[in-house]
């Protein structure tokens, strides 16, 4: 700052405001008085602080409030500044900042507090860091289960908005874990209050995971919810994160719901076979269904297909493992007629190391010269 103008420095917003304000005044000096060009840059908070200057009609205020820049006052009369022409920064401006402080306040404020959680659970819940620090306040081994219970209580109400929730469910997830299961029991009523919500809640990202958590520690509770998820059963076989809920139903069902989602996929064995998911639900059948040999013969048609894939060359393994001798035969001479496609395959290549006597067919192939075959 020196006796020929104003030198100043900041983003291009805050030139193009101070240039703004400066027009009219600017237009009405002599030429001799016109401010230099805003092109040489120096720290404009070191021209201006501590106080404020008044020069050639110009009288430079520093700000803090929304921009890190100084707003300029521009003055009819530099010795007179009881009248003056002033900006501020917008109201929405104040408003989103205001906004923002608030609720930064408000979390750091309940995150940084004695430790205590009762009452805030909901609240915590919707939060990356609070969500965290319940799931760490029912781990601690000092809080009784009375305790646990109450704090669960707090989410009654909304435990189907919770199981939707990106961190919400993680909290929900902890209480099923650490909760005995008749605590849990109003999770269940709120789940069963909309029945077909429970199909939606079996493809939902976050929310299929509460399901599975139920399955694995509330079993005795769960018969309605898993006859209403095998009435739904072909979908959610096949879709992303329904498939984990129904092998959850094998690993942990009673030997009727086994049974009953092991007949709805003999039923549709052609489709399943070649589904990623399906195959990933068959390969949990091979293991607990009542129905595992008959489910492996009627997928042997098919190995040669489903070997090669991410998931579905370990249900063929698991497959082979439950096969009497004559059909394992019959599969490994199926197999045989398609050895160089499945050696030239990723997955398709484990498969066939797996049995000694394809192994054996391949040995000095390389992957190439397989696929080229």
């Amino acid at each position: 700052f020196d006796s020929t103008g104003l030198i100043c420095s900041g983003s291009r917003r805050a030139k193009t405001m101070i240039s703004t304000l400066a027009m009219p005044a600017m237009s009405a000096m002599p030429a001799t008085a016109m401010p230099m060009p805003m092109t040489s840059m120096a720290p404009l908070a070191t021209l201006v602080a501590p106080m404020a200057v008044p020069l050639m009609g110009f009288q430079l205020v520093p700000v803090t409030a929304v921009t890190a820049v100084a707003i300029v006052k521009v003055l009819p009369n530099a010795n007179d500044a009881s009248e003056t022409i002033s900006t501020r920064p917008s109201s929405e401006s104040l408003d989103d900042l205001s906004f923002s402080r608030s609720t930064s306040e408000s979390a750091e404020s309940e995150l940084s507090d004695d430790g205590c959680i009762t009452g805030c659970v909901w609240d915590l819940s919707q939060r990356t860091k609070g969500c965290r620090r319940v799931q760490q306040a029912l781990e601690d081994p000092s809080v009784s289960d009375a305790a646990r219970s109450a704090l669960a209580l707090e989410l009654k109400g909304k435990v189907r908005q919770c199981a939707r929730s990106a961190c919400g469910n993680y909290v929900l997830q902890k209480f099923i874990q650490v909760l005995r299961p008749q605590a849990c029991q109003f999770i269940i009523d709120e789940i069963m209050e909309e029945p077909e919500e429970v199909s939606n809640l079996a493809k939902h990202q976050y929310a299929c995971r509460i399901l599975q958590r139920l399955l694995e520690n509330c079993q005795a509770q769960m018969e309605g919810i898993i006859r209403l998820l095998l009435q739904d059963a072909l979908p959610l076989v096949r879709h992303n994160y329904g498939t984990f809920v129904m092998q959850e139903v094998f690993d942990f069902g009673t030997e009727s719901q086994r049974r009953a989602l092991g007949e709805t996929l003999l039923q549709s064995i052609g489709a399943l076979s070649s589904d990623e998911n399906g195959t990933q639900v068959l390969q949990k059948a091979l293991l607990h269904a009542p129905q595992k040999v008959t489910l492996a013969q009627r997928m042997v048609p098919q190995f040669a297909q489903i070997a090669r894939g991410r998931h579905s060359h370990q249900t063929v393994l698991a497959a082979l493992q439950v096969l009497p001798q004559k059909d394992q035969d019959k599969a490994v001479a199926l197999l045989s007629q398609k050895v160089q496609k499945l050696w030239a395959s990723r997955y398709g290549r484990l498969v066939v190391k797996s049995i000694p006597s394809l192994h054996q067919q391949c040995v000095g192939m390389t992957r190439r010269e397989a696929a080229a075959a």
